[in-house]
């Protein structure tokens, strides 16, 4: 009865919060959603299907934290717009008396020195902001090809001279099949409440739901994802009549028939990736992402753009991954990120 009452507890919980998200900047901490890893950025953002042994889509989605992982050491990082940093560090282990694998890391953000004006904008000298998100991530396989997982996010951030705290869950479900060399994944993401407030103001955390399958083809070393993001919101279109270029002679925006606007909306909530890997070992790796939303939240009128299209590779030297990425969002550019990880197991030598 009590694990019932206790499962009906996060049901209601994760439905509340799904009930006051919103997307579109109305929501703190929103650093927690930007890649921790550039095989991440490169395959679109939303790869959250496939056990790849990374770190990176373990502390989005926790399921995906696996045996094979235990002693791998991870470091992220991504040069946004700016002059921002962001970054990520995590550590696996797999701990063999109660069967299960955790994770531990940070990941932060520095927003580096900005501006500090009055209302009249006269420069008053500099400030600095700086996020981080310390986190710990725990998996169990309770089925032989089903594996749940949890983390749990402690955050922090200062902004100047105002400071806020949160606690943050995400929550997984994978199914994999090998025989079949397919996997599915379902996954609440940032489920949680605030410690203490900006000015005392309460705030939305961006919760959001996902669902992401991903598929091995048989004769080609090839895997391809589809990913749903914010399935807790239907209508994620944002249509400015500043830059709507639909108008007529008069200068009249005329809307899209329903049926188009349907079909912008659904495929805002997905994102498309495809992995080819080389070698016996996966030694080298080509990838290709591209995430609707973003294109459209981040196109210009009149103008064309490779917004919303993202690539990389990754390459393995030695007992080192090398993995890197450059994501297209605006005219203005893109990011590019980088990844080392390896495995601390792998020097030291077996006993025979």
């Amino acid at each position: 009865m009590g694990k019932r009452y206790y499962g009906c507890s996060i049901v209601f919980l994760i439905f509340l919060q799904s009930l006051c998200s919103q997307t579109g900047g109305r929501q703190i901490y929103q650093f927690v959603n930007l890649s921790s890893g550039a095989r991440i950025a490169a395959l679109g953002g939303l790869p959250i299907a496939w056990r790849a042994n990374d770190p990176g889509i373990a502390y989005f989605n926790p399921s995906t934290l696996t045996k094979e992982m235990s002693g791998k050491i991870y470091f992220a990082h991504q040069f946004y717009f700016a002059d921002i940093s962001n970054g990520h560090a995590a550590y696996s282990y797999h701990a063999e008396k109660p069967d299960l694998n955790f994770q531990a890391g940070v990941q932060y953000i520095n927003h580096g020195e900005l501006s500090r004006t009055d209302v009249y904008g006269n420069n008053l000298g500099t400030f600095k902001a700086r996020e981080s998100d310390f986190y710990i991530a725990a998996s169990k396989t309770i089925r032989e090809r089903l594996c749940v997982g949890l983390n749990m996010q402690m955050i922090f951030s200062n902004l100047d001279v105002y400071t806020s705290s949160g606690l943050a869950f995400n929550t997984g479900i994978n199914y994999f099949n090998p025989e079949k060399n397919f996997a599915v994944s379902l996954l609440f993401k940032n489920a949680g409440f605030q410690f203490s407030k900006y000015n005392n103001e309460s705030e939305n955390l961006p919760f959001e739901i996902q669902l992401g399958f991903a598929k091995k083809l048989k004769h080609l070393p090839l895997i391809y994802h589809i990913s749903l993001q914010h399935l807790e919101k239907w209508n994620v279109r944002y249509d400015d009549p500043a830059l709507n270029d639909n108008s007529n002679l008069f200068g009249d925006v005329t809307k899209d028939k329903p049926f188009e606007e349907a079909l912008g909306n659904i495929l805002r909530h997905v994102v498309v990736g495809a992995e080819l890997n080389v070698g016996k070992k996966d030694n080298f790796s080509l990838r290709l992402g591209y995430n609707h939303l973003r294109k459209k939240d981040l196109s210009v009128a009149d103008y064309r753009s490779f917004s919303g299209i993202s690539a990389g590779f990754g390459i393995k030297i030695y007992k080192f991954k090398f993995d890197y990425s450059y994501a297209v969002y605006h005219l203005a550019g893109g990011t590019s990120q980088i990844t080392i990880s390896t495995n601390l197991n792998s020097f030291v030598k077996k006993e025979l």
